[in-house]
C-alpha cells in the first residue's frame, strides 16, 4: 500500500510561526521589538478573556448590536471598539490609560573587557540610552580599529524616591545620571600601572606645558597608533604621582568621543588619588537638549513610566526646561 505524508494542518503551521515569533521576542534587544513585546504584555493584560464571562454570547446580530449600544450609551468608546475588532477577530486599539513605557529606554551593549586585573570584575555589558547607542558605539569602532580597549560602567541609579515635605536631595550631575546621559572608565583599568593599564591619564611629553588627557593604550602589539613620549599619571588611595617619560602607543580617547557628542564634564579635574581620579574618567552627554525647550518631565517620559515618575521625588519639577547648563527650578 501506498502511504501519504499527511498534510499539515493550518493550526500546526500557526503553531510553528508563533513558537519561532516568541523566541524571537524572548532574546530580543532592539528598541523597536522590545516595543513589540511591550504591546503583546499590554493587550495581555487589557485582553477581556482572561476570566470566563457570566453573560451568554450574543445569539444573533441583534443582540450584538444591543451590546454595541449599551457601550456607546455608557460612554466606553473604547470597549466598543475592541468588541467590535474581536468579532472581525483583528486587533483592536491600544488601551490609552493603565500600562505606559518609555520612549526610548535602555539597551545592553557588549563591554570592553581587556586583560588584567580588573577584567573579572569589567561586566560584560553596559545599559546604555537607547537613543545616545549608535554613537557610542561609532566611537567604540574607531577605538578598536586602533587596537584599543574603552572599558565602561554605566551610571544609571534610577529615579530618587519621594520623601515627604523634604525637597529631592539631587544636583545636576546626578541628574545627567538619572536620565542616562552618564558613564565612567571602570575603575582599575586606569591610574593603577600606566605601563599594563588599558587606559591611562597621561600628557604629551612635548611641548611642555601640556594638559592631562585620557589616552587609550595599544593593546595587540601593532604599529596603528604612532609611538610618542608621555608622561603619565598613577595613582593610590591618597596621592597621585607622574612617572617618567617614556615611549607609548597611546590614542587619545577624548576627541573621537567628543566628535559623536560624550564629552568629558567641565572645568577639567587632574585625579587626586583612586578615590578621588578627576572628570577624565567621567563621560557626558547633552545632545538633544534644547535650550528653552526641553522640558526635564519629557526627559524622564523617555526613560521611565508614568507610575514611576509620579512617585518619585522628581514628579514636582517635570515642567522644569533645560537653560543650556541646567534643569532650571529643579532642586
Amino acid at each position: 500500500m501506498t502511504e501519504t505524508t499527511p498534510t499539515p494542518s493550518v493550526d500546526d503551521g500557526l503553531s510553528e510561526i508563533v513558537e519561532v515569533l516568541t523566541e524571537l521576542m524572548r532574546t530580543a534587544t532592539r528598541p523597536e521589538v522590545l516595543e513589540a513585546q511591550r504591546v503583546l504584555l499590554q493587550r495581555l493584560a487589557h485582553q477581556g478573556d482572561v476570566f470566563p464571562s457570566r453573560v451568554p454570547p450574543p445569539g444573533n446580530i441583534t443582540e450584538v448590536g444591543g451590546y454595541l449600544n449599551l457601550l456607546a450609551s455608557m460612554g466606553l468608546a473604547e470597549t466598543r471598539a475592541n468588541a467590535v475588532a474581536s468579532a472581525l477577530g483583528i486587533a483592536g486599539p491600544p488601551p490609552r490609560a493603565g500600562l505606559s513605557t518609555p520612549g526610548a529606554g535602555f539597551v545592553e551593549i557588549v563591554n570592553d573587557r581587556p586583560a588584567g586585573p580588573a577584567q573579572f570584575s569589567i561586566p560584560p555589558t553596559i545599559r546604555v540610552r537607547a537613543d545616545l547607542v549608535t554613537p557610542l558605539l561609532t566611537a567604540l569602532t574607531l577605538l578598536h580599529a586602533s587596537g584599543c580597549a574603552l572599558p565602561l560602567r554605566s551610571v544609571v541609579p534610577g529615579l530618587p524616591a519621594a520623601v515627604p515635605s523634604a525637597p529631592p536631595v539631587l544636583d545636576q550631575t546626578q541628574l545627567l545620571a538619572v536620565l542616562g546621559r552618564t558613564l565612567e572608565v571602570f575603575p582599575g583599568t586606569v591610574l593603577v600601572d600606566p605601563a599594563t593599564d588599558p587606559l591611562a591619564v597621561a600628557r604629551p611629553d612635548q611641548p611642555p606645558g601640556e594638559e592631562l588627557r585620557l589616552v587609550a593604550r595599544e593593546l595587540d602589539g601593532g604599529a596603528l597608533v604612532p609611538e610618542a613620549s608621555w608622561v603619565s599619571v598613577r595613582a593610590d588611595e591618597t596621592t597621585v604621582t607622574e612617572d617618567v617619560p617614556a615611549a607609548a602607543r597611546h590614542l587619545e580617547v577624548g576627541p573621537l568621543l567628543a566628535a559623536q557628542g560624550w564629552y568629558h564634564p567641565e572645568p577639567l579635574v587632574a585625579p587626586t588619588s583612586l578615590r578621588e581620579p578627576g572628570t577624565l574618567v567621567r563621560l557626558i552627554n547633552r545632545t538633544g537638549l534644547v535650550a528653552g525647550e526641553t522640558t526635564l518631565g519629557t526627559e524622564l517620559a523617555g526613560l521611565y513610566t508614568a507610575a514611576e515618575i509620579g512617585s518619585s521625588a522628581l514628579a514636582a519639577h517635570v515642567q522644569a526646561v533645560w537653560d543650556g547648563e541646567a534643569f532650571a527650578q529643579t532642586l
